[in-house]
């Protein structure tokens, strides 16, 4: 599309079908990204769980550390989320120079808080670690002494790169805030396939390289958005086309007072990842005071129940750069009905992949090379999991309306509600048969899951229909 046809494409707003066309134009394309990114996941716990020993070590150390590593990229990428607001409103508003310099400065801010992120993770990685393999309860202290070290193999090459994740993930928002599809796409699908091919090779020590096992992972992990950066800086650097583009003079500028803006919608965003990652920690400490079996079935179960979180995302992003554009153009009424467009298009998409998880969970568990008790657990979560799939749909659709529209804050209590007022104590009292409830182990820890996101799609829903956020200042 031309610049001149982009700029100007949301003119009349977008009505009935047409609205659906553009959620869709931008919502599978990301949810192929998402998909590729989801069999990576796969292809990695297929690989670890064929180079783990009987008892699963390999595959319950990637479970340790993978959490922190995940809650780590969520929390201090969040300035992607200002971005894009600030990006999306200002394509809206037909000025891609203003668009340009956001992408930029917020390009500077991932790399500098992604310096940070690395600067302070190895300062506490030895103690994180020792503290992690302290909360291991395996009854085996050989065992959880080995599962740290793994892990610890694993997280230093993740901390060592972490500034390069944090500028894809921005340059992949700042792109689909402006409403591009595509250029993410090819640049997380460059990304992912060098990260399959290079877990493989570090893993076993294929062509010649050195077997650096599951810290082998770690570094193919750190290095694949390495891929994805460099396709798209090229691209936006040396292209006048396109609706994001560096090329364009002056675009090359930190702009010192859309970096207070991107900080500003940033912030409440980095409030509900603090709030929902430290909940998260809790949570996960249920799983770590179980047993090497319940660790690595449930991330056997986590690995393919990622699959609905791929209409979930994909839908969240276009939800994004649709109600943001839509604001900037002057169609508050087109961006209101977006959200609930979004909703529906993405609920019909999702609905197989729930009756999937129900009726082929063995099925699907049995792909691994696990143990039977294992494999049992996974597919019994995965069920469990099932029931979450419609629910969550609409709460990463709704916030995706949300955040495009630059409004954070509603986001990040209900967030709050829902990790701290029902997973996290949902997770410890039906995992351990606190206050008169029985033990259920792990899929205890599984239904507060549910019963997490059946909440958070309720609120989410309110704060919509209220209708506060359509007068965002962006």
């Amino acid at each position: 599309m031309s610049q001149q046809s982009a700029a100007g494409e949301l003119d009349g707003g977008l009505k009935g079908r047409q609205l659906d066309r553009e959620i869709l134009r931008l919502a599978i394309p990301a949810i192929l990204q998402y998909l590729l990114h989801t069999l990576q996941f796969l292809v990695d716990t297929k690989m670890v769980s064929a180079s783990s020993d009987a008892d699963d070590v390999s595959l319950a150390a990637l479970n340790l550390v993978s959490p922190l590593c995940w809650s780590l990229t969520t929390i201090f990428t969040v300035t992607a989320i200002g971005a894009t607001a600030i990006v999306a409103r200002r394509t809206g508003e037909n000025q891609r120079l203003q668009a340009a310099t956001a992408t930029y400065t917020a390009l500077v801010l991932a790399f500098a808080v992604g310096s940070l992120v690395t600067l302070i993770g190895f300062t506490g990685r030895e103690s994180c670690i020792g503290w992690l393999e302290g909360q291991l309860t395996s009854g085996n202290p050989e065992q959880a002494q080995e599962i740290a070290r793994l892990a610890d193999g694993y997280l230093k090459w993740f901390l060592w790169l972490f500034p390069l994740r944090a500028l894809a993930m921005t340059l992949e928002a700042t792109l689909r805030g402006a409403g591009s599809s595509l250029l993410p796409v090819f640049g997380g699908v460059l990304a992912n396939v060098a990260n399959i091919i290079g877990n493989a090779v570090l893993l076993f020590g294929l062509w010649g390289a050195p077997r650096m096992g599951l810290e082998g992972v770690g570094l193919a992990t750190g290095l694949a958005p390495l891929f994805e950066v460099a396709l798209i800086l090229t691209v936006i650097l040396w292209s006048r086309e396109g609706r994001i583009s560096l090329r364009i003079p002056g675009a090359l500028r930190f702009d010192l007072i859309q970096a207070k803006e991107t900080i500003r919608h940033s912030a409440p965003a980095f409030g509900a990842a603090l709030l929902f990652h430290s909940g998260f920690v809790v949570y996960q400490f249920a799983i770590l005071k179980l047993d090497a079996t319940s660790m690595a079935a449930h991330r056997i179960a986590i690995s393919i129940q990622s699959m609905a979180f791929l209409p979930a995302h994909g839908f969240q992003a276009a939800a994004a750069s649709v109600s943001g554009r839509l604001l900037g153009a002057g169609h508050p009424d087109d961006a209101y009905r977006s959200a609930w467009r979004s909703c529906m298009v993405g609920l019909m998409l999702v609905t197989p992949v729930m009756v999937l998880f129900l009726t082929a969970s063995d099925a699907l568990t049995g792909i691994f090379d696990i143990q039977e008790e294992t494999q049992s657990l996974a597919a019994m979560c995965l069920m469990i999991g099932a029931l979450e799939v419609p629910f969550l749909l609409v709460t990463e659709s709704l916030t995706g309306t949300l955040r495009g529209a630059g409004a954070n804050l509603p986001v990040m209590w209900i967030t709050a509600v829902g990790s701290w007022g029902f997973r996290v104590p949902f997770a410890w009292i039906l995992a351990f048969g606190y206050f008169g409830f029985p033990a259920i182990g792990l899929q205890g820890v599984w239904v507060a899951t549910v019963l997490d996101w059946i909440l958070r799609s309720g609120l989410t829903a309110i704060a919509i229909r209220r209708r506060g956020w359509l007068g965002t200042r962006v």
